[in-house]
């Protein structure tokens, strides 16, 4: 029997035929978990705070769920309830970290549970579709997690895009949800987060001059005087949310050229207005983005870490104009880890 690299046979010997020595370190008298303490032990006094976060992670997935936000009334997340089975958190984990040392395993398992989630290409926040309708949030940034690598055939990836670069308002704007949408039809939601997710699969597919309207939103948004006001956004919460998720679409060069001058004065006007964990990674990434050194606020991010090796859970959106706020410990880690672990 092969068990986390120890071979034994079913009455505990070794493949040797020898029962293991009573001063052997790997003694099988003590079963797995005395075994696997043992080997962990010295490597924990060692671990640096990088180290630390992805062995959170690696804690926290479940094979069968991947990541899964929780619930909570309030933003500390002191109180907090389990949701239904969803597909963002680990799609949003994965974006991140999908370059990183976080485990082939956990980046095999959550690709294929996102094979398994969507339809034509089309994704729902929810695993029961008959919660929310589908919408272009998701489908933004998980179809474009499975065109980068590769696992969606691309006459489906472009199938879907057409559905969200067509679901727009009367002024060209990308809405949230997809037809049909039940008891929210006729009552659009435009939130520029979605649309910056939206957009992001339109470049990938080279497809960007059919979202012209959405990307003048998504720039208006971004301006001071709009991204302060508290009724900018109708899921996110934080400017710094709104700069993290614009700054991905650096990544390509033509947006780039466009506004990384725009995405820069708002970081840097953003730089040092808040100590939450999660909006100071937002801020990291996109400084990494645009090459920039946001030293102090970097080493403020290391500082905040658990002992756990998580950060602080805190909440990225809420549903809707209800106090309900949605966040885990995982997902700030994540971002935590992308902000520290990509100079």
């Amino acid at each position: 029997m092969l068990r986390d690299g120890v071979v034994d046979d079913v009455n505990g010997q070794s493949n040797t035929g020898k029962p293991p020595a009573q001063h052997d370190v790997f003694s099988l008298r003590e079963g797995e978990t005395g075994i696997l303490g043992r080997l962990r032990a010295p490597n924990l006094r060692d671990e640096s705070p990088i180290d630390r976060g992805y062995r959170y992670l690696r804690r926290a997935f479940d094979i069968d769920r991947c990541y899964q936000a929780t619930l909570s009334r309030t933003p500390d997340f002191m109180s907090r309830t389990e949701m239904p089975e969803e597909a963002f958190s680990s799609a949003i984990i994965l974006d991140l970290l999908m370059a990183s040392r976080l485990s082939s395993r956990i980046k095999s398992r959550i690709t294929e549970y996102l094979g398994e989630y969507h339809e034509h290409g089309v994704f729902s926040y929810f695993m029961d579709t008959s919660l929310l309708p589908r919408d272009v949030d998701v489908t933004g940034l998980a179809l474009s997690v499975l065109i980068k690598l590769g696992v969606v055939p691309m006459d489906v990836a472009h199938s879907a895009a057409s559905k969200v670069l067509q679901n727009v308002n009367d002024t060209g704007v990308i809405h949230v949800y997809l037809p049909p949408r039940g008891e929210r039809e006729g009552r659009y939601r435009i939130d520029p987060v979605p649309c910056a997710n939206a957009l992001y699969l339109a470049y990938l597919l080279g497809r960007e001059g059919e979202a012209r309207p959405t990307e003048e939103y998504l720039i208006d948004s971004l301006s001071p005087e709009n991204a302060a006001r508290p009724s900018a956004y109708y899921y996110y919460l934080t400017p710094d949310g709104l700069l993290y998720w614009a700054s991905r679409l650096l990544e390509f060069e033509a947006f780039r050229r466009r506004y990384a001058h725009l995405i820069e004065d708002v970081l840097r006007a953003r730089i040092g207005s808040s100590d939450v964990p999660l909006e100071l990674a937002y801020r990291v990434i996109a400084a990494n983005r645009l090459r920039i050194d946001d030293a102090s606020e970097r080493e403020a991010l290391r500082a905040a870490q658990n002992a756990d090796g998580s950060w602080p859970a805190s909440p990225m959106y809420k549903l809707g104009r209800s106090d309900v706020y949605v966040g885990s410990e995982a997902l700030v880690t994540a971002f935590a880890l992308r902000a520290l672990d990509d100079q």
